[in-house]
């Protein structure tokens, strides 16, 4: 009998489904396609690689998989049921993240968070999780992690050092770690499961961006070198510069696993024209990892009131175009320079705000090869300061400034929210 072997996905570490013969395998929670490596020559073409036992494997008990998981690397694991973890909501200053039997804990009343939502199945529970940057009022930041059913707590790191929060630090999750590298290069590994810290090694350089290559962890920096660093061991490893690094979740807000968002100025890369969608003057798009899905253009009507506006582009064809807003459109607002949005599953999602500060923010999702719109729902009347936005198949995370709204990418329902608006 066929059977169906479950692995992590290198790039965000969501449950992935591998079939019997199946040569390579697409993330249905980031995006991210890998070739299968069965133990037989190494497959061509390059790019994320997971590794599957051969179709006459017999059945894996724990200590295989433990064992397994040593010769395979932090990026991939079994995926095996265990318990949550419970953690003090608040580290207290120097102390490590530890871990603890029982519930998840609950979330402090005054936590703030504040980051670009990055998505993983921390706990392995099969629920995709948010990690991000927090605080709660005269404290320092930390990393935590919260359970993607309902909020709780699943660790959270000590606090992190004044180069660690300052803007020109990165954090990201890329092969079983999370990464938080500070202004002056210095790179903090931590367990993606536990939080704990695992090793940390300096660049020599700002980090610009942080990539996923095959078994490593590629960093990019200021003065246009890439590092790759070993995934269990943090060992700095040669790296050639033409080898494939996919995006992965980090605090960067123009790059997802699922998507990558461009300015104008990058059009002509992507065979995009700013003027490619009769009426809406586009100045960004996003751009989805799947080749065969729409790319979309944002940006306002280029004649009267300025007015957000998104379009669909297939190729030279343009399949559909549409305001963005779905309350009357004179009521809304447009910033065409940070418009953002957020593509899975055959969706797309636009944040946009009301002209009255009070009016807070809407969100509207589209059918991406059609246009319908599918829902318009009210996030909140707080701030309008983003954070960033990052969806999964099933959810939509959207941070603002001090909050994080969880909603239904299916309906626009509002699941949980985390941190408080001020």
């Amino acid at each position: 009998m066929a059977r169906v072997i479950d692995i992590k996905c290198p790039t965000c570490s969501a449950p992935l489904q591998i079939t019997p013969g199946a040569q390579q395998v697409t993330c249905k929670y980031c995006g991210g396609t890998s070739v299968i490596d069965r133990g037989a020559a190494r497959p061509a073409g390059g790019g994320t690689v997971v590794q599957a036992p051969k179709p006459n494997t017999a059945p894996l008990v724990l200590a295989g998989a433990l064992a397994g998981l040593a010769t395979i690397g932090a990026g991939v694991a079994l995926a095996v049921n265990t318990a949550s973890v419970d953690l003090p909501a608040i580290a207290p200053p120097g102390a490590p993240a530890t871990a603890a039997k029982g519930s998840a804990a609950a979330v402090p009343d005054k936590l703030r968070f504040g980051d670009q939502p990055m998505l993983a199945d921390v706990d392995g529970d099969g629920t995709i999780d948010v990690v991000g940057k927090v605080d709660q009022t005269g404290d320092p930041y930390t990393i935590a992690a919260f359970n993607g059913r309902d909020g709780a707590i699943l660790w959270q790191t000590e606090p992190l050092t004044k180069d660690a929060q300052d803007g020109s630090a990165k954090r990201a999750i890329v092969h079983g770690r999370l990464l938080s590298i500070d202004g002056l290069g210095k790179v903090q590994a931590y367990e993606l499961r536990t939080g704990t810290p695992a090793w940390s090694t300096l660049l020599g350089e700002k980090a610009q961006r942080v990539c996923a290559g095959e078994s490593l962890i590629v960093v990019e920096t200021a003065d246009e070198v890439r590092h790759g660093l070993d995934p269990p061991s943090g060992k700095k490893q040669t790296l050639d510069k033409k080898t494939p690094c996919t995006p992965v979740f980090s605090s960067d807000e123009e790059e997802t696993p699922g998507y990558t968002m461009i300015g104008w100025w990058d059009f002509d890369k992507h065979r995009l024209d700013k003027n490619e969608v009769d009426g809406l003057s586009a100045h960004r798009a996003l751009i989805p990892a799947d080749p065969e899905a729409p790319r979309f253009v944002l940006g306002s009507r280029d004649k009267g009131t300025s007015v957000a506006m998104v379009g669909a582009v297939a190729k030279r064809d343009v399949l559909w175009k549409d305001v963005v807003p779905g309350v009357d459109p004179l009521t809304t607002t447009v910033n065409v320079t940070t418009q953002q949005a957020a593509y899975a599953d055959g969706r797309l999602v636009i944040p946009y705000n009301m002209k009255d500060s009070g009016g807070g923010v809407r969100m509207a999702c589209f059918d991406a090869r059609t246009g319908t719109r599918l829902w318009d729902v009210q996030v909140h009347k707080g701030s309008q300061v983003s954070s960033g936005i990052a969806v999964t198949a099933d959810d939509v995370f959207y941070a603002t400034w001090t909050e994080l709204h969880v909603l239904s990418l299916k309906t626009g329902e509002l699941r949980f929210r985390l941190g408080k608006s001020f």
